[in-house]
């Protein structure tokens, strides 16, 4: 039986009882009974990153329970079924094969684990997607891909929105340390106009170029976007419509609409359907990371990926990471209804990370309808994430994870090879994620001075946290990260019996907004005229009132 609801299941039954028995325990007692309770619950992933997972409030019972809960609901099931092509993202009828964009060297068909001819032919597709994207690069670093002015480029501008955007966005942030000389990278993502002619006036016409990224090429603030800066450029070479094709590049899965902006199929990189934005960035959507770091690093990110790829499919459930930080979210989420969770990178150059893991996680599993077309009405999908960036954090709202009344799961994740330790500085910034992991658990228990135990200076401690410890941020790693989290995604949308992979409620937003522009644009708002939607009185009035508002401001 397939597509089960959880709380169904026997074992989740035993779970609740289990519950019981553990709820009240506190994490430094699970320290005091097992002095090997490290070994016990931490891995490290193709030794470069270092999973801490023994301050939760759980032990190997609840681990067990969770395995169980996997092999009822048929997991394994799931695993074969994006290997095999089935179309896992049933409400949009499409495939959920991720690990093939990341498969560089053929592993899995060298392997002969793919086995749908489907995959197979997408798999080509990928690879000439891939070699696309190397000679692009190297054309553009190498000066043979020139501007109209016959200039190099320098100057590359990334225009998309949420999944065409994020990623890409938060990769070249992470990985600064390894740009190209003489590329200079700009994102722009906002409707709001003052997001673009903030970069356009920074940059020449005569050495930029344009990446628009939109699967659809109709998402209304990357279009927006596309056509000032295809002004711009216009502009500048006095409407002479062949310098188009020298400073823009269409990503896209929709090659009918791209074409209708006249350029050569050289200039349009097309991208399968089935890749969903927030999964994109081993695509050409990744393509401005290709040239800000190169194609061998950007080669490199996808290895990483790759490796996490193997580690889910092949690891047991019981060594497999992306599994247990799965089942320890759940455990928190629907049991302990600790409905928060909080992402806290500790390294300036991940400070995007948490936001792309918002969308990553949130846009995915925040649904309420099962895979059986059923309301979800008796448990929690996804959490409320959130993150911040370290010692910033802790100056912010690390006040209510100390002494809050709710009580907020952590990730702490660092970087251990640093590269500037003026006056000590990373030791400082390594010192303060581990006190705060440790207070967090711990709370002043950890202290033997009496006088800390007035109620307002009490810390109870017991708050669950994981620390993630990196032995380096370069692209290989980041790929890494980055697929970890996926796929803890994935197994939580398993698990809560969901599809991850559609997005339904975004695309509510955009319909009402293209209905309520025209009413915007009126000069006068007939309320009693009947439109083709539900028009309430807070609608009405704001639309009134802005229009009051402008009119004013305009005099």
């Amino acid at each position: 039986m397939l597509h089960i609801n959880p709380t169904k299941t026997n074992s989740w039954k035993k779970l609740l009882i289990h519950f019981n028995k553990i709820k009240d325990l506190n994490i430094i007692d699970f320290f005091k009974n097992d002095k090997n309770r490290f070994n016990r619950f931490s891995y490290f992933l193709n030794k470069n990153i270092l999973i801490d997972f023994s301050k939760n409030i759980l032990n190997n019972k609840t681990i067990k329970l969770f395995l169980k809960l996997l092999n009822e609901i048929n997991f394994n099931y799931y695993l074969l079924s994006i290997i095999e092509g089935r179309k896992l993202n049933f409400t949009e009828n499409k495939f959920v094969t991720n690990f093939l964009l990341r498969d560089v060297n053929n592993f899995f068909i060298n392997n002969k684990y793919i086995k749908c001819k489907n995959l197979l032919t997408e798999k080509k597709f990928i690879d000439n997607n891939l070699s696309k994207i190397k000679l692009f690069t190297k054309n553009i670093l190498r000066g043979k891909w020139l501007s109209f002015s016959k200039k190099k480029i320098i100057n590359i501008v990334n225009i998309g929105i949420g999944g065409s955007d994020l990623g890409v966005r938060t990769i070249i942030k992470s990985l600064n340390l390894y740009k190209k000389k003489n590329i200079n990278m700009f994102f722009v993502s906002n409707i709001d106009v003052e997001d673009i002619y903030n970069v356009l006036n920074k940059i020449s016409p005569e050495n930029t170029l344009f990446i628009i990224c939109s699967k659809s090429f109709t998402t209304q603030e990357t279009i927006l976007n596309f056509n000032i800066s295809r002004k711009w450029i216009l502009d500048y070479y006095k409407n002479n419509i062949l310098s188009l094709n020298n400073h823009f590049i269409i990503v896209t899965s929709n090659y009918l609409k791209a074409k209708e902006y006249n350029l050569n199929d050289n200039n349009i990189f097309i991208v399968s359907n089935w890749v969903g934005g927030r999964y994109s960035f081993c695509t050409p959507f990744g393509l401005a990371i290709s040239l800000f770091i190169g194609f061998k690093n950007f080669k490199k990110l996808l290895l990483g990926a790759h490796s996490i790829d193997k580690h889910f499919f092949f690891n047991d459930f019981n060594k497999n990471i992306p599994i247990l930080l799965a089942i320890i979210s759940i455990w928190y989420n629907n049991f302990f209804k600790f409905n928060n969770e909080l992402i806290l990178v500790y390294n300036e150059k991940l400070s995007l990370f948490p936001l792309y893991l918002q969308q990553l996680f949130m846009e995915s599993n925040g649904k309420n309808i099962d895979y059986n077309n059923n309301l979800i009405n008796d448990y929690n999908t996804s959490q409320v994430l959130f993150g911040g960036l370290g010692t910033i954090s802790q100056h912010s709202f690390f006040q209510l994870l100390h002494q809050g009344t709710h009580i907020i799961p952590c990730d702490f994740i660092i970087e251990c090879c640093y590269s500037n330790n003026i006056y000590n500085s990373y030791y400082k910034l390594l010192s303060n994620l581990i006190s705060q992991s440790q207070s967090l658990a711990f709370g002043s228990n950890i202290l033997n001075n009496k006088n800390l135990f007035i109620n307002h200076n009490k810390f109870i401690g017991n708050r669950p946290n994981n620390v993630l410890l990196i032995k380096k941020i370069n692209p290989y790693n980041i790929g890494s990260l980055i697929a970890l989290y996926e796929y803890k995604v994935f197994t939580q949308g398993v698990i809560w019996n969901i599809c991850s992979f559609d997005q339904y409620g975004v695309e509510l937003g955009k319909k009402m907004s293209n209905l309520i522009y025209p009413l915007i644009k009126k000069n006068n708002l007939d309320i009693n005229k009947k439109y083709n939607f539900f028009l309430d009185s807070s609608t009405i009035n704001l639309i009134k009132n802005f229009k009051k508002f402008n009119n004013n401001n305009n005099k």
